[in-house]
C-alpha cells in the first residue's frame, strides 16, 4: 500500500485510481463480514449443520465400540425390568384379589357396615 511518491512528493494520478480501488475493494469486504455478522439466521443454521456433523461423527466412531453396546443392553434390560415391576404394581393396586377359587374369598369389611367401607376406601385400603 505503501509505494513512492512521484518526483513533488505528490502521488500521480494513476497511483491515486490504484489506492482508490484498493480502498474501495477493502470497504466492499468490510461491508461483506458486517453483512455476515448482523445475518444471526444463517450464523444459526451453520453452526447447526455443524454439530449435527459433529454429533454424526461421534456416533458412527463410537457405534462399534463394545462398551456401547454393552451400556445400551443394560440399560434396555434395566428399562424392562422397571416396566415389568410397575406393571404388576399397578395390577396389585387395581385387582388386590387375583386368586379365583371356587371357595368364596374372605375380604376385609364384608360385613362391616357402609360408613366403615367407606372411611376405608377414602384412607385408600381398598
Amino acid at each position: 500500500m505503501t509505494s513512492d511518491p512521484g518526483k513533488d512528493g505528490v502521488a500521480g494520478p494513476d497511483e491515486l485510481r490504484a489506492r482508490i480501488e484498493q480502498t474501495r475493494q477493502e470497504l466492499g469486504d468490510t461491508v461483506a463480514a458486517l453483512a455476515d455478522k448482523a445475518d444471526v439466521k444463517s450464523r444459526a443454521q451453520e453452526k447447526a449443520a455443524h454439530l449435527k456433523d459433529r454429533a454424526a461423527v461421534t456416533t458412527d466412531r463410537l457405534a462399534g465400540s463394545p462398551a456401547v453396546r454393552t451400556a445400551a443392553v443394560a440399560g434396555s434390560a434395566l428399562l424392562a425390568g422397571v416396566l415389568v415391576l410397575r406393571r404388576r404394581r399397578v395390577r396389585a393396586r387395581v385387582r388386590p384379589y387375583t386368586l379365583r377359587t371356587k371357595r368364596k374369598i374372605q375380604r376385609p369389611l364384608v360385613k362391616a357396615g357402609t360408613k366403615a367401607r367407606r372411611a376405608c376406601r377414602s384412607k385408600g385400603h381398598h
